[in-house]
């Protein structure tokens, strides 16, 4: 007797969850993203936290299959950053075993299916390399810090925000959108919503909020203080929606501008993507938002102009700094020195100091 297997489908609520958050300025950047899910047959359940969406931005998600949109309570002021773990504890469904949260200026670049759900439990994110940590944290290294390390003043102000450990368990940040985690360790993600409703003010001060001298990077911060201090967290395991070519979560973010408003030349091979995706939401009917001129395809020498231009720019503004901070340096090293011979008291400026005037010599010539 020959047994075969048959290979049967997941039900919908045990597919992974992919989790998304928007407000009405993120509309078009998240519909990109479901869109991009839906075009690779991405096998997921998608859930978009809408936070203060019309009826009409909802209708642009639901209108696909097996995407929900979960409505956020209004009453959190701060930054959409800083509700990501609040949206994945808002999509368990008591089923699902992966949830993937992406961040919403990103897009799938063919069927991430198998990333999903990756082997092991624990939290899966993308651990930074010493440089990037050096080029992060590059204007707040103290002279005694190793770049390419946590610096030290943020390092004692996670530890005395977390009050746990003594000593950090990381050298390197973790990347604090395109994780995934397993639902053993959803509580890790109320811990991390409670820190930060402790730590980041009540005021949406951006994604970035560069007057925080240790949650400069916000909900990143926050995660990365925690997993640096506290005794109780999940295993930090590599992710994997970023090790294939072919089927990867390609990040159109993170810095200013964004795609949807001019495109950055580093960014530029993904144009071809965007703007297939929405021809294909046209073909099969599907209703889109106002689709921004830089996603047409009538506008690609323009927008391949405008990348070359702001490519410029950025490269004029970096080398005007780096003039600035030469001139600085070459005036501060032509500094007049305090006179060596002078007495201790006389090197406060506050006071005048006396010289004795030398004799001058006068030389009188006799008239031709």
């Amino acid at each position: 007797m020959h047994f075969f297997q048959i290979d049967t489908p997941p039900l919908p609520g045990t597919l992974p969850t992919v989790v998304t958050i928007t407000d009405q300025n993120f509309v078009i950047a998240v519909f990109l993203l479901v869109l991009s899910l839906k075009f690779h047959r991405v096998g997921c359940r998608t859930v978009v936290y809408g936070i203060g969406l019309t009826e009409t931005q909802k209708d642009y998600f639901r209108q696909f299959p097996g995407v929900e949109v979960i409505e956020a309570a209004r009453n959190n002021p701060r930054n959409p950053c800083t509700r990501k773990a609040e949206a994945v504890l808002a999509a368990d469904n008591g089923e699902c075993k992966y949830f993937s949260l992406l961040d919403g200026d990103c897009i799938a670049t063919g069927d991430i299916t198998p990333y999903l759900s990756p082997a092991g439990s624990g939290f899966f994110a993308r651990i930074k390399s010493p440089s990037e940590d050096a080029s992060v944290f590059r204007t707040r290294y103290s002279i005694s810090d190793t770049p390419g390390t946590i610096p030290s003043a943020i390092l004692a102000a996670w530890r005395r925000d977390v009050g746990e450990r003594s000593a950090p368990a990381i050298r390197n940040t973790v990347c604090g959108g395109n994780f995934t985690v397993h639902r053993d360790h959803l509580w890790f993600m109320q811990r991390w919503h409670d820190q930060m409703m402790k730590v980041i003010p009540p005021r949406n001060s951006g994604a970035h909020d560069f007057r925080s001298p240790a949650y400069f990077q916000v909900d990143e911060s926050v995660l990365n203080s925690l997993l640096a201090f506290g005794t109780h967290v999940p295993p930090v395991l590599r992710a994997r929606l970023d090790e294939d070519d072919h089927a990867h979560v390609a990040h159109l973010g993170p810095n200013h501008p964004k795609p949807w408003v001019l495109w950055r030349r580093d960014k530029m091979m993904y144009y071809d993507d965007v703007v297939r995706l929405f021809a294909w939401a046209k073909n099969q009917g599907f209703e889109t938002p106002r689709v921004p001129w830089t996603f047409k395809t009538r506008n690609k020498p323009a927008v391949v102009v405008g990348a070359f231009g702001l490519e410029f720019l950025k490269g004029a503004k970096r080398a005007k700094q780096r003039l600035f901070r030469r001139r600085k340096k070459k005036e501060s090293a032509a500094l007049p020195l305090i006179p060596h011979g002078l007495p201790p008291e006389s090197s406060n400026f506050s006071e005048p100091i006396h010289l004795t005037p030398m004799p001058q010599t006068i030389e009188v010539r006799p008239r031709a």
